[in-house]
C-alpha cells in the first residue's frame, strides 16, 4: 500500500493509458478485451505515425524528383535561349552587313568613275612602310598605280594609290607616305603644288612649290590638280594647318592634314583608270 501511495503518479498514468487503449479498442472492435484488440489499439498510434512519416517521405522524395525535372527543363530552356541569342546576333550581323553593302552601292554610284569597292583587311603596324592591304586584287582587274579613294562626310577624298597587286589582295601606298608624290592645288585660289608625306611616322603631308603670291591660310581646302597622270582632278586631299615662307625660296611650304583618317579607314574604292604609261615614264625619268 505504501508503494501505491508513493507511486500514485505512475499508477494514475498507467491506469489512464490503459483506459485510453480500452476505449480505442471499444470504438474500433465493438467492445472486446481480446489481446489482439488491445495490441491493435496499442500499436495503432504508432502505425498512424509510421504511415504519416512514410507519406511525408514519399512527398519529400516526389518533391526532389519534381525539382530535378524542373532543373532539367530549366537547363533545356537556357540552352534554347542561348541558341536564340546566337541566332539573334547572327541576324544582327547580317543586317549590319546588308546595310553596309547598301551604303557601298550608293557610294559607288557617287564615285563618278568606273570603280571597285574593297575592304581594308590589314594595316602595316610599322609606320616606316605605311601600307594598307585590301581584299581585292589582280583577279578583280586591279593594276599598279590605280588611284584609291574613300568617302568622308559624303565627299570623295584621296586615300593613296596601288603599289602592289596580287591574285586576291592588293597593297595601297597612302597619301601620308613620304614615297608618294601628288599634284595638288588650293581649291579656292587654284595655285598648284606638289604634295608628299612629311615623315615615315607622321600623319601630316607637305606641299612644296606653292607660289608665295598664293594667300594660303589655315583651313584652306586642298584638292587634286589632275596633273601626274594618276588621280582625276577635284578629289579632296586635306586642309592647310600652317604655312612657311622661307626667305631663300620663291615658294612657300604648306603643311596639310589629310581628309581621310587612316586609323578608322575600313572601306575604299579603287578607280579603275589606268595611268598614261608614257607620261609616268617621263615623270619617273625626270625624278
Amino acid at each position: 500500500m505504501d508503494f501505491l501511495i508513493r507511486s500514485r503518479t505512475i499508477v494514475a498514468f498507467s491506469v489512464f493509458t490503459l483506459f485510453c487503449i480500452i476505449s480505442l479498442s471499444v470504438q474500433n472492435s465493438g467492445f472486446t478485451f481480446s489481446i489482439e484488440g488491445i495490441g491493435s489499439a496499442f500499436l495503432m498510434p504508432f502505425q498512424k505515425s509510421y504511415n504519416g512519416i512514410q507519406g511525408g517521405l514519399r512527398k519529400i522524395w516526389a518533391g526532389f524528383t519534381e525539382l530535378s525535372e524542373v532543373r532539367a527543363e530549366l537547363d533545356k530552356t537556357r540552352e534554347k535561349l542561348q541558341q536564340y541569342e546566337s541566332v539573334s546576333e547572327e541576324l544582327s550581323e547580317i543586317r549590319q552587313e546588308n546595310n553596309r553593302l547598301r551604303a557601298l552601292l550608293g557610294m559607288k554610284e557617287m564615285v563618278g568613275y568606273d570603280s571597285i569597292a574593297a575592304s581594308v583587311i590589314s594595316k602595316d603596324p610599322d609606320n616606316w612602310f605605311r601600307t594598307i592591304v585590301i581584299n581585292k586584287g589582280k583577279s578583280d582587274g586591279l593594276k599598279i598605280n590605280m588611284p584609291v579613294i574613300a568617302f568622308k562626310d559624303g565627299q570623295k577624298a584621296v586615300v593613296g594609290k596601288l603599289v602592289e597587286v596580287r591574285g586576291s589582295i592588293a597593297r595601297i601606298q597612302p597619301l601620308v607616305s613620304p614615297s608618294i608624290k601628288l599634284g595638288v592645288q588650293l581649291q579656292e585660289s587654284r595655285y598648284p603644288g606638289l604634295l608628299y608625306g612629311k615623315t615615315g611616322s607622321s600623319d601630316i603631308c607637305v606641299i612644296d612649290y606653292v607660289s608665295k603670291t598664293a594667300a594660303a591660310k589655315f583651313g584652306d581646302v586642298v584638292c587634286t590638280s589632275g596633273q601626274g597622270g594618276i588621280f582625276p582632278e577635284g578629289l579632296l586631299v586635306g586642309t592647310v594647318m600652317k604655312t612657311e615662307l622661307p626667305d631663300s625660296s620663291a615658294y612657300q611650304r604648306l603643311f596639310i592634314k589629310p581628309i581621310i583618317n587612316y586609323a578608322i579607314l575600313e572601306e575604299v574604292f579603287i578607280i579603275t583608270k589606268e595611268p598614261d604609261k608614257e607620261f609616268l615614264e617621263l615623270i619617273e625619268g625626270e625624278e
